[in-house]
């Protein structure tokens, strides 16, 4: 499996991850040949290398004249990005609809009423679809990111004056290692930031790869004693892709039954993959219950803390293990009932299984009056006709 990691060294922008891909080897006439499928027209790309600090990189620049149109959600989500590529369509689509979320949150609206202003330029356009098409190009199987530096100050919006890192850049990397720095400057725009948010996993990459390239991406602005660079390493996992992650357990026997329920749900707040209860004799023959959470590092502190406060045990045990998943997309389709969402893996021997959102179905079923079968039966159509 080819991994992907986003070494944000100095910042990360669109154009910046878009040019280190670009420096990677993803050719630049593959990219054309995405761009030249959306509805759009009146642009041109140009990239060129320069020196940072000694280092050569590609500096990605969209000649797309002066606009200040502003697009929907609704509109980049189901218009413009329509005709791409399914794989590249869906990345796009991913990291169009985590902006927007965080745009959203930060104002108080709901994500159709955002407005992309900068975001919805069409030179963003274009880096965020550029960055899912090399994505695809790489064949990537997982991506991670590195530390995202963030810059401090002010900078001018739409909206006025706002802070640095803008508002929805920090809510974007919520759950992510930053570093503040005292550079004056934004280091992480809020596309760069949702690139990472939409795209990289929150844990750790594996610990053994083997590196297959490295590219570097650089921004207009030169910073004293600064490397304004953004790089993307290419990598392989040799044998069966695995996720390190640790186990987190507790015994108890003097619990309320119900209150399990509610400590259950609170572990998987507290950032649990998985949650559950296995029945077990305890000592002096007492009925007991374990509970158990699967965590990746950074939720391993507070998943402890979770089973102290929400259970009646006095200690926690906790161990590392890793453990193999299939490689897995989720989307939505649309059926007589309405959307429905479908998780898509794919098996060891390339066949692949669909597996409808059981809550989905639940829910159009109560709602419609008909048997739960009848509309995972739809969804089975819809999946078929989308697959032609």
């Amino acid at each position: 499996m080819r991994i992907l990691i986003i070494d944000p060294i100095g910042g990360i922008s669109g154009d910046m991850l878009l040019g280190s891909l670009i420096h990677l080897g993803c050719p630049e006439s593959y990219l054309q040949g995405v761009f030249e499928k959306l509805p759009v027209h009146g642009y041109a790309l140009a990239t060129n290398i320069r020196r940072v600090n000694g280092i050569g990189a590609v500096d990605v620049k969209f000649s797309c004249g002066q606009s200040h149109e502003t697009r929907t959600l609704a509109l980049i989500r189901d218009e413009l990005l329509a005709p791409l590529p399914e794989a590249v369509r869906e990345r796009s689509r991913a990291i169009f609809c985590t902006l927007a979320e965080a745009e959203a949150e930060v104002h108080g609206v709901s994500p159709d009423e955002v407005h992309f202003h900068e975001v919805g330029a069409l030179d963003s356009i274009l880096d965020i679809v550029g960055i899912s098409a090399a994505i695809e190009y790489f064949s990537i199987g997982a991506i991670y990111s590195r530390t995202v530096p963030l810059g401090t100050g002010t900078t001018k919006s739409m909206h006025g004056v706002i802070p640095l890192p803008a508002p929805a850049t920090v809510k974007l990397l919520e759950g992510r290692k930053v570093s503040f720095t005292d550079i004056p400057f934004e280091l992480c725009t809020p596309t760069g930031a949702a690139a990472i948010a939409a795209l990289a996993q929150k844990d750790s990459p594996p610990a053994e790869l083997v590196i297959e390239g490295v590219g570097y991406g650089c921004g207009d602005r030169q910073i004293p004693g600064w490397p304004n660079l953004c790089r993307s390493v290419l990598c392989s996992l040799e044998g069966p892709a695995g996720e390190r992650l640790f186990v987190v357990e507790a015994d108890v026997d003097d619990m309320n039954p119900e209150e399990t329920e509610a400590a259950l749900a609170e572990l998987y707040r507290a950032g649990a993959r998985d949650a559950g209860l296995s029945m077990r004799i305890m000592k002096r023959g007492r009925p007991g219950f374990t509970f158990h959470a699967l965590c990746p590092r950074e939720s391993l502190e507070v998943a402890m803390t979770t089973l102290l406060l929400h259970t009646t045990s006095i200690g926690v045990r906790y161990y590392p293990v890793e453990r193999r998943v299939l490689e897995r997309t989720a989307y939505a389709v649309s059926t007589d009932f309405g959307m429905v969402q479908v998780k898509e893996s794919t098996l060891p021997d390339g066949t692949r299984r669909i597996k409808p959102e059981y809550r989905d179905l639940a829910e159009i079923a109560a709602k419609r009056g008909v048997p739960v079968a009848a509309v995972r039966q739809a969804v089975e159509r819809a999946v078929a006709a989308r697959e032609g």
